[in-house]
This record gives C-alpha cells, structure tokens and sequence, in this order.
C-alpha cells in the first residue's frame, strides 16, 4: 500500500472516531442554566413551599436523548408522614403560604416580594389598684393553701418584707400578705388574681398594686386635703411605666366613716381624679358591701348609692359572708373563707365589667 492511500484510510477513521466521541461525550452533560429545563436554584426554601422530589422529576423532564433514572424515595419520619403540613406542604384547609420565589436576592426575599404575616398580639401586664381599708388590706391570717404562686400574677411591694423577701415598690411574684407585713392577712385580691387568671391569654400576666391602709377614713385618700392621693397615683405609674395597662379599680372601705352621708360624694370625687390623673377612661370600679352582721352594715346603703354618680360601677354583695371568729373586738372583719369568696365575687363582676 502507497503511503498516499495510507494517510488517507487514517484520516477518514480518525474523523470518525472524533464524531463518535464528540455526540458520547455530552451525554451525561447537565442542562445549562439558560436551558428551559433546568430548575432554577435562585429562591430559597424559605420563599416558597417546596413541591415533592417527585413533582420535581417530572416537572423538569431528563435531559434530551436521555431516560429518566428512577426517583428515590423519600425518608420516612414516622409521626411525620402523615401531616403535610410538616413536611414543607401545605395541610388541608389551610391558606396557602404568602410569598413569592421572584425577587430573591442572595437567599433572602425582597421586601416587595412577601405578604406580612399575621403576628400574635403581643401578651398584656393587666394591672388592679387595691384600694381602701382593713378589709381590702387583709385581717384573717392566710393559711398554707393561700400561699400558692403563680408567676403569672405580680405584686408591687407594698413595704419591706423579711417574711416574703419583697421590697417595696418592686415587683414580686403576688402570695399573702399583699398588704402590711406585720399582719400576714388575707384579702380580696388573692383570690381575685387568681380567677381572673383562668380567662386571659395564656401568656399575659395579671399586676396588684395595694394601696390600702387599715383603719383609715376616705379622707386620707383624697387629692383634695388627703395624704395618700398621691401615694396611690405614684404606685399605679409605676406600674403603668412597667408596661401595665390599669383596667380596673377594686374598692372595700367605709366601716371608719360609717353612717356619713357625704362619704359617697367623696368616693365619687376620688375615682373622678384617678381616672384622669391616671388617663384611665372609664375602667370599671368595684366597690364591696360591708359585713352584713358587723357593726358597720347600716353603711351598705351608702355603698349602694355608688353606682349612681360613678359610671362603670358596681356594687359586690357581701351576702352571706361571715365575720372572722377572732375579730371579738371591733365585729368588721370578714373571715378567711368569707374573704376567698369575696375574691372571687370581685373577680367574677370584673370579667363582666371587660367582657372578658
């Protein structure tokens, strides 16, 4: 053979052999990124519900001149499986989720690109002021089954506590006593928390602030001439600058100015000024009967009269309530028992009063 015909013939072969690996050697090629078949890559999970592996496969179609090689399945979670919802999906009845996959930038929507979800209100500090005289304060001594805390129901130190470890003017988790130290005295307000607790949000919480002073008139509470006005407005800002919104005032006082005509006046005057000292609106206001056997229940017909020259009041039966068997002296003072059933009457008129 001629070496003309020679390199000839291996010419023509190596052509050949070029064509051959040049159509096999873009066979396993991944489609590029302008090919329409390629999914995209730009959004990030967060953007949008991810579709299953297998709508992925079939969506996007195997590469020209290529069969598809069977889907893996997916990973079984046992108690998941069964809830699309966890699984990236969407569960049955449910919206579906706001967004959009366009406008991604580096993983991260754009502003522009996602709805604002629904937000949970943020939780409430629901404040009581505590005021009036030794029956709002506490005379029965709290027992064992009184003193149970919930850290969901806060006190403003009413004074220096080595019993409780409370200080004044700071807030603690609330147990008897709420008021003076020395008496370690059940009031109202305990058990008052404590139902009002079981009808708010799960995560708001619930702040006392007592102001009652055992044995004082109505006097010392006014802002006109009083020496306590202001003592009750500083405490309640105190509470308000905590992030507390006041929405209601519980009252038990009268048995020092009993038989007064003009007490109900006063009262009236009072809850006048701290409304508007305090911007408080019309929060509702809770006014207690006296004991229905103490020496004082003549007076339960001026507490009646509240409700007619204050808006938003109420009056709190105290029928049925007994005196405490260690009160020979003065026949004034409810009974423990008497006074977790106060608390609660008192708590029970509040949710109606805020339609809770």
């Amino acid at each position: 053979m001629s070496c003309r015909l020679f390199r000839s013939l291996a010419w023509v072969t190596g052509l050949a052999l070029h064509a051959a690996c040049g159509s096999g050697g873009n066979a396993g090629a991944s489609p590029s990124a302008g090919d329409p078949g390629a999914p995209s890559m730009s959004a990030s999970p967060a953007d949008v519900t991810q579709p299953s592996a297998q709508t992925n496969a079939e969506s996007a179609g195997p590469p020209s001149g290529e069969s598809a090689p069977p889907s893996a399945p997916s990973p079984s979670v046992p108690g998941v499986e069964s809830n699309p919802a966890l699984n990236g999906g969407v569960a049955p009845g449910a919206a579906e989720p706001a967004g959009n996959a366009s406008g991604a930038v580096d993983g991260k929507p754009s502003e522009e690109s996602v709805a604002p979800s629904e937000t949970a209100p943020a939780p409430t500090f629901h404040v009581f002021l505590l005021l009036g005289q030794s029956n709002m304060a506490g005379y029965p001594k709290a027992q064992p089954a009184d003193r149970v805390e919930d850290a969901r129901v806060r006190v403003l130190g009413f004074d220096d506590c080595a019993a409780t470890g409370r200080v004044t003017d700071q807030w603690d988790v609330a147990a008897p006593p709420l008021h003076e130290c020395w008496n370690d005295g059940l009031g109202p307000g305990d058990y008052f928390a404590k139902a009002v607790l079981d009808v708010i949000p799960e995560g708001d919480t619930i702040g006392l602030v007592p102001c009652a002073i055992s044995g004082e008139r109505i006097e010392t509470f006014l802002k006109q001439g009083g020496s306590r006005y202001d003592y009750i407005v500083r405490r309640a800002r105190l509470a308000q600058d905590a992030g507390g919104v006041v929405e209601g005032i519980l009252f038990h006082q009268g048995e020092s100015n009993n038989g007064d005509p003009s007490w109900p006046g006063k009262v009236s005057a009072l809850i006048t000024d701290l409304r508007t000292d305090l911007a408080l609106g019309e929060v509702p206001f809770l006014a207690g009967e006296l004991l229905y056997t103490g020496d004082a229940a003549g007076h339960n017909a001026r507490v009646n009269q509240l409700p007619s020259s204050i808006s938003n009041a109420f009056v709190i039966s105290a029928n049925g309530l007994v005196v405490d068997p260690i009160d020979t002296r003065w026949n004034l003072h409810f009974g423990r028992d008497s006074q977790v059933e106060f608390g609660k009457r008192y708590a029970r008129a509040m949710i109606a009063a805020l339609g809770w």
